[in-house]
């Protein structure tokens, strides 16, 4: 079976948001397939999930790495690895030294276009990471994009070869559930018969913080004139005292902060709303959602990288900043019932179909 050495320069055990889960998740699966050891940097806590090694600096002193290079390399051919994966783009330089000094092929698994997202969010340095994102796909021996789109993207932009791309996305578990919606919403203490929206992110994030404020400053104000007897509950770790002080002060909207069960969330809310601006990589919450039946409402950023054809009855998107019909869609939605999930989203967004097929990928570059 071959080794591949994972090189994380984030934290991501515990895993608690989707980018951690991500990371988690696709090791969790590959595995199945070959053998796993992550460089993870110092911030990470012990897990039983993958084998790890605690080497790394974190991202705010990514740079003193550098230093590490000979350790990676050691490390490499002692483990007799045969691939190394970098985690996002900002970690391939690492991994190509790695790849360097010790002959082994490396993969970049992108789970965003960062220089993208940098744009997006108006950092001043998106063009220097974009000269580098471009370079450092171009000398990985082969690439993976979380969407179509991004993989589409780099191709045209970064003038890659498209033999040496592929997309392996983000991933769901489960596809069967038990309870019913009225035994779930007694666990929460939600009242049966009231309406729930839901919101999940990250919310010191900009794009999570900035939609957020929307569904306060614009959403929650239309409902209004056309719902009542609603609440829009927002979950989700690391908001910042300014946004959680906006959301008590708001009227039908509640904060839970961090829950442990966030699928617990998704299936008894009744829709989940997703008014997201940015459109890089794909938004984990979203196919979390529809994983667990909820039907979900977005903006046309927000569901970016979604394989739209597969979400039939669960997705309605609607153009970016037309809050109008945004709200009208989540009126709409609340009055479809007995619309599923369709079998063909579960059998693509599998973790074992993600992990078989970044396998056969792995096994190609030395074979």
């Amino acid at each position: 079976m071959l080794s591949v050495l994972g090189v994380v320069t984030f934290r991501v055990f515990p895993t608690h948001m989707g980018g951690q889960k991500g990371v988690a998740l696709f090791y969790k699966y590959l595995k199945q397939h070959v053998h796993v050891l992550l460089a993870v940097s110092t911030d990470n806590q012990a897990t039983s999930l993958v084998k790890t090694e605690k080497l790394l600096y974190p991202n705010k002193n990514i740079y003193l790495n550098f230093f590490k290079r000979r350790q990676l390399s050691t490390l490499a051919l002692s483990k007799k690895i045969d691939v190394i994966i970098a985690e996002h783009s900002y970690a391939g330089w690492l991994a190509w030294l790695i790849h360097k000094s010790s002959g082994k092929p490396f993969i970049i698994h992108s789970h965003n276009i960062e220089s993208k997202r940098f744009l997006q969010m108006k950092k001043w340095w998106w063009k220097l990471f974009y000269w580098y994102e471009g370079w450092i796909h171009r000398k990985a021996q082969f690439n993976f994009f979380i969407s179509e789109e991004d993989m589409e993207f780099a191709i045209k932009k970064f003038r890659l070869i498209p033999d040496k791309c592929a997309v392996v996305t983000y991933g769901v578990e489960q596809n069967s559930f038990a309870e019913t919606k009225t035994f779930l919403r007694k666990q929460l203490g939600w009242t049966e018969n009231k309406i729930y929206l839901l919101f999940n992110g990250t919310l010191d994030y900009l794009p999570n913080y900035e939609a957020v404020d929307t569904v306060i400053q614009t959403i929650e104000p239309l409902l209004r004139q056309k719902l009542s007897n609603y609440e829009i509950v927002i979950t989700g770790n690391r908001a910042p005292k300014k946004l959680v002080e906006k959301i008590l002060g708001s009227q039908n909207v509640t904060y839970t902060g961090y829950v442990d069960d966030v699928d617990l969330y998704y299936r008894a809310a009744d829709v989940f709303i997703n008014p997201v601006s940015n459109d890089t990589g794909v938004k984990t919450k979203l196919i979390e959602a529809i994983a667990n039946n909820c039907t979900a409402v977005s903006t046309k950023s927000g569901a970016s990288g979604i394989r739209k054809d597969l979400c039939t009855g669960k997705l309605t998107v609607v153009n970016d900043e037309d809050w109008n019909s945004f709200v009208s869609s989540i009126v709409e939605c609340l009055n479809q019932t007995g619309t599923i999930t369709k079998p063909e989203f579960y059998k693509y967004y599998s973790w074992n179909t993600i992990s078989k097929k970044a396998a056969e990928k792995i096994l190609g570059l030395v074979h």
